[in-house]
Parts: C-alpha cells; structure tokens; sequence
C-alpha cells in the first residue's frame, strides 16, 4: 500500500504518540504491535534514509498541542498535514524538514489534480481499525487521500426529493478542488510549517511564497449574503416540529433546539458539551433589571456573553421542553441539569449529536415539502446547515433592534462585522446605483 495513513483518529493520537515516542526500530516494540502494517511502513521509508519516524512524531505533536478543540478544525489540520507528509516521502523522496519551495508548489499541482487511484468515491474511510476486542490497529484498505462525494445538497436530492432521479455514484474524473479548499489547503498547511519554523525544525516557511504565485487561486471576494430561510419555510418548521413532538416526545428536543438556534442566534457548538463548558439550565436566568430573561453563552474564542430570551420563548418553547424532561417550568437559580440531555444517560451532548439532530429536523421539513409538491423550496434548503437559523434569526431582528444591539446579540466584537455580513451597505449602495445607469 503505496499510500498508507499515517494518523489515527482524533481520540487515538495522544495515544498514538506516546507509543511512536517509546518505539524504535524493533519490531517487537509496543508500537510496532499496536500497528503493525504502519511500523513496518515507517521502516521502509527510514531504511531509504527518510527521518519518517520523526516527521510522524512532529505531526502527532502538532495535532496534540497546538490544533484547537474542535473535531472539524482538527480534521482539517490532520488531513491536510497528512497528505502533504505523505507526498513527501513518496513523490519527492524526502523528509518535510527538508521540504522547500519546489516541493511545495508542486503538491499544490498534486492536490489540485491527483491520481485518480488516490481517490475514493465514497464517503471518508476510517483509516485503522480494531481487531476483535485487541489493542491491535489494522489499516483500513479502502482509505484513500482523497475522496470525491456529494454535496449534502446533492445527497439530500437523491434520498428525499428526487429519488426515482438518483444515478450511478459519482466518477472519479469528475473530481475538482474548489477555491474555498484550495484557501483552507494553504491555511492549514501554512500553520503546521510555520509550527515546524518556529520549533527550528525547519529555517523557513515557503507556504506563502508559493500561495502569492499560485497558478489556481482567484483573487478577490464578492458579497455573499448569509444563507436564510424565508418566512414561509421557517414557520413550517414551527409547526412541522410541533406536530412531530406532538406524537413523539423525542422531538421536543429537536423542537427546542431548532427554537432556540433561530431565536436567541446561537451557534450550534453554544449548545455543545465542550472541554471548557456543560450548558446548563442555571445559565438561563432572570436579568437583575428585572425586566426578562437572559441566557448566559460561552460562545467563539471562550467569549462570554448574555442573550436576551424573549417571553414568547419562555412561554411556548422553554416551558414546554423542561417539563418533557420532568423539570419544573422555569430553571432554578444555579441549576445543573445539562440543556441538552443525552436521552439514555443524561449526560451532556457533544456536537455531533446535536448537529445530527438539526438534520432530522431539517429532514422533517423537506419531507413536508415533497408532499406537498413544493419541490424548489425543498431543494432550497437540501444543503442548508444549522448556521442558517442563527442567519435567519439576526436577519429578521434587524428590523427590531439596532445594528449595535444586535451585534452584542450575536457576540460579534465589532458591529463592523454584524453590518458587514448582514447589512452590507456599501454592495447595496453599489447595486443601487448601478441598476440606474443608462444605456
């Protein structure tokens, strides 16, 4: 296997660090039994005088130290750095350490456009697996650098709205890099050599060199208005998500999310167990003005702050899912019951489980709109992300408060942003004048 993975999953790497730490050459080494495929390629490269071992070790220390707590930024910095670890010991026959311009600007043509053996047409595959109930990780055959999938867009059509339509899986010749991975590319490669610069395992950084003369990249960024949903479509997820915990009282808890995501323009992961935070109840409370409630957040960069909680969600939403939950109708002063329960144990839900939730509920809807042959507003919301109810909450507040209580709202740090993303004078000023100009 030409191109084997070098990095577990994201819970293993701590684990798969110490073992590389206290492995040698030696086969019979604690390392070398838990991975056995991967100690026996690690060897192959450093028997051609490839330092693979220590190239490995630094990128597992660069997951474990440096990367942020979030799976999806971690998954991105792993991959990436991966892949370009992997170029490097097999196209260009070195180590990263000794890895420079050239080598760098010519991943950027491999990744731009890979062998097609490379990619896999089916979703992300794991890249070790267990072997019984060992401790012994075996490498997954299937997994490939690349992957060419459907859009959630494109997967929603085929399963939900237009079924009967679906045709064979995607090709891999039809694989492109988009600029926005392209960006992302760069960014996270760039951090994990400036990390290599900065530790003086390497004398310089030649991501940026290379991205300044980068053949593929677009310059510039046009205005894009944040994803939003109508008027029509939000009030159908009210009462299709009414209707559905109605009948079944799993669904108060989509039903609450999904309200409080729209209403109080949280961001998903503000609802999320993390490291650093547990939401609870005792976080919502009467303001000391005595005016209404608030809800305390931790929200982007460990940022503290309060949200105003309108009574209409007191009243229909916050009410009616404490007491599915067997809880008084109002939060206790210091309560510490998670909001976001797990059903079975209790115990605080991560993010995954959450955004799995919002797709159930986004899934609902789409359902209603097939059914009622409103198929161009079920494709409209086919690729749609929990992000779109925050959008769509601040999008509908701006006619109510002002572009600085909103931007408090939101836990922007400046109303430049807030004005900017949701506003955006100086595109609409432009669009204004330009429909008057004459023939």
């Amino acid at each position: 296997m030409k191109y084997h993975p070098i990095t577990d999953s994201i819970k293993l790497i701590p684990m798969q660090l110490s073992l590389l730490r206290d492995s040698s050459h030696d086969t019979k080494s604690e390392f070398g039994q838990v991975y056995p495929s991967l100690d026996l390629y690690l060897n192959e490269f450093e028997s051609s005088g490839i330092h693979a071992r220590k190239d490995l070790e630094l990128l597992l220390r660069f997951l474990t130290n440096v990367v942020g707590s979030s799976v999806g930024t971690q998954n991105r910095f792993r991959n990436e750095a991966e892949r370009f670890m992997l170029f490097c010991w097999n196209e260009k026959q070195t180590s990263v350490l000794q890895s420079g311009i050239d080598d760098v600007r010519e991943y950027i043509d491999w990744i731009w456009s890979p062998p097609k053996a490379l990619i896999a047409d089916t979703t992300i595959a794991s890249r070790f697996k267990s072997q019984g109930k060992s401790d012994i990780r075996l490498v997954n055959q299937t997994w490939r650098p690349f992957v060419h999938r459907l859009s959630k867009a494109e997967r929603k059509t085929q399963s939900l709205i237009t079924p009967e339509k679906t045709g064979k899986s995607q090709v891999k010749a039809r694989y492109s890099l988009n600029q926005t991975s392209l960006q992302n590319s760069y960014a996270s490669l760039n951090v994990f050599i400036k990390e290599l610069t900065e530790q003086e395992h390497m004398q310089r950084n030649p991501v940026l060199l290379v991205k300044k003369s980068c053949k593929y990249l677009i310059k510039g960024k046009i205005y894009k208005p944040p994803h939003t949903l109508d008027d029509d479509i939000w009030q159908l997820f009210i009462e299709t998500l009414t209707d559905a915990a109605d009948l079944n009282p799993i669904y108060e808890k989509h039903r609450f999310l999904v309200l409080s995501l729209k209403v109080l323009f949280l961001r998903i992961s503000e609802l999320a167990d993390r490291d650093y935070c547990t939401p609870v109840f005792g976080h919502f409370r009467q303001d000391v003005s005595g005016e209404g409630w608030v809800l305390n957040i931790i929200g982007k960069g460990k940022k503290e702050r309060l949200v105003t909680v309108p009574d209409g969600f007191i009243d229909n939403v916050l009410i009616r899912y404490r007491e599915s939950l067997g809880l008084s109708p109002l939060p206790q002063i210091d309560e510490s019951t998670p909001i976001m329960p797990s059903q079975k144990t209790g115990e605080p839900l991560h993010q995954d489980s959450l955004n799995n939730m919002v797709e159930e509920a986004f899934d609902l809807v789409i359902k209603q709109l097939v059914k009622a042959k409103k198929v161009q507003q079920a494709r409209s919301i086919a690729g749609a992300s929990s992000h779109w109810l925050r959008h769509t909450g601040a999008t509908q507040a701006l006619s109510e408060i002002s572009e600085t209580m909103l931007a408090e709202e939101l836990g922007h740090a400046s109303v430049k942003t807030t004005v900017e993303i949701y506003v955006a004078p100086a595109h609409r000023d432009r669009i204004k004048t330009g429909v008057t100009r004459k023939l």
